[in-house]
């Protein structure tokens, strides 16, 4: 299942090493193999291939898992091995209204979950440890001790420092300064031994695309469209970042820069603000007058969704006929900005805007069209994914973390 999206693992030249890497490797999509089903796929001795089995096995990585099928000439029926369970990985979702942990074997077997709806405290401390003790239920009432937990990853809005695992900045919640040394606060609640990973939402939830056969050859744009609004651009099977993280920050993309509503960002004429739900309730509120017949009309402005107003839009309706307009004008600026220096294939729309109308779909290729340089009537394909986030986000986090604990050579060393 495990697929790295940073190139691949360097692990010492040592032949040993690299066979039990390759061997574990036959294990990641949670089959349950015999010595001999590895050997005939990796072309190493079955001698070979057993001696690194009891290896992993020693280590607690592998563990047996009953008997195969004789072959037609009969004969013992050959022991298999499969991942342990008693390894374990938790995702995080750190979100400003949402605290969720999900629990993993390693092989990716989903095993509980806990969650929590609470804004985010102002201290940042005070969130950690909010999420710290989840995590230490989680693991207790399933009887997972610290020691077993060899991953957490954790999802959180704003720009991570990954050398030290500290947010450099979120303007979700700017009361938290900068350089927030959050890896510190959850290290807290783990053994010492324990990977951490901290990754952008709009990051984490773009990761299962990585995953896509399809997809990794070409150039991907993943627009996150929830409480903010950012991106994530993939090529070769893998994530952009940069040396500040700010590859995808196009929330805070200068759009209008007569606009005067400020973002978290310390900015105006933002993105993220112009396409924001409180941005679209402030414009539903100003022009119902001109549409008594409109169902958005008829709502309380405080429950209206971006969702909604595609729903509406979708059924004619006049004024959600008019937001959604604005809000295809509005994205098609962002999106003819990030073409002239990424030039996507395809366009993936999570979340809000997962749940756009034609109306918006085909007044989006038209504001793009009026670029004259693109050379077909469509400059790119368009897909709008409407799948959970929070289950995007998991299923990101456990990728991550696969793919770090089995990129360890220390794994592999006696």
């Amino acid at each position: 299942m495990s697929r790295r999206d940073e190139g691949s693992p360097s692990f010492p030249s040592d032949l040993k090493i690299s066979n039990r890497a390759q061997i574990i490797r036959s294990f990641l999509d949670g089959s349950s193999l015999s010595a001999n089903d590895i050997a005939a796929s990796t072309g190493l001795s079955r001698q070979t291939v057993m001696k690194s089995i009891l290896f992993f096995v020693e280590k607690g990585v592998l563990a047996t898992d009953g008997k195969g099928k004789s072959t037609n000439l009969g004969g013992k029926r050959p022991k298999l091995f499969s991942l342990s369970r008693d390894k374990y990985l938790v995702s995080i979702t750190l979100w400003p209204n949402d605290i969720r942990l999900n629990l993993f074997d390693i092989s990716g077997r989903q095993i509980d979950r806990i969650s929590l709806v609470s804004t985010l405290p102002s201290d940042p401390k005070v969130a950690m440890d909010k999420a710290g003790q989840l995590l230490e239920n989680l693991l207790s009432r399933n009887k997972v001790s610290k020691s077993n937990c060899v991953g957490v990853a954790l999802s959180t809005s704003g720009i991570i420092n990954y050398k030290n695992i500290h947010l450099r900045y979120n303007s979700q919640t700017p009361q938290w300064g900068t350089d927030v040394p959050l890896g510190d606060y959850l290290a807290e609640y783990l053994d010492p031994e324990t990977i951490i990973f901290f990754e952008n939402a709009g990051k984490m939830t773009a990761r299962p695309y990585i995953m896509e056969p399809s997809l990794r050859d070409k150039r991907v744009l993943v627009v996150f469209a929830l409480w903010g609004l950012s991106c994530s651009l993939l090529e070769s099977g893998r994530i952009i970042d940069g040396k500040n993280s700010l590859i995808g920050e196009v929330g805070h993309m200068t759009i209008d820069p007569a606009d005067t509503e400020r973002c978290g960002c310390g900015s105006c004429g933002c993105l993220e603000r112009l396409v924001s739900t409180n941005r679209i309730r402030r414009i539903i509120d100003k022009k119902a007058i001109h549409y008594p017949n409109s169902v958005l009309a008829g709502r309380k402005l405080d429950q209206i969704t971006i969702p909604d107003v595609f729903s509406a839009s979708a059924a004619a309706d006049p004024l959600a006929r008019e937001i959604s307009d604005y809000m295809a004008r509005i994205v098609s600026i962002a999106l003819r900005n990030i073409t002239v220096v990424f030039d996507p294939e395809l366009v993936i729309f999570q979340g809000d805007f997962a749940y756009a109308d034609d109306h918006f779909n085909r007044r989006l290729i038209d504001y793009m069209n009026e670029f004259q340089y693109y050379s077909t009537s469509e400059p790119f394909a368009v897909r709008y994914d409407r799948r959970d986030l929070f289950e995007m986000d998991a299923s990101g986090a456990f990728i991550a973390l696969q793919e770090r604990y089995f990129d360890n050579p220390d794994l592999y060393k006696d």
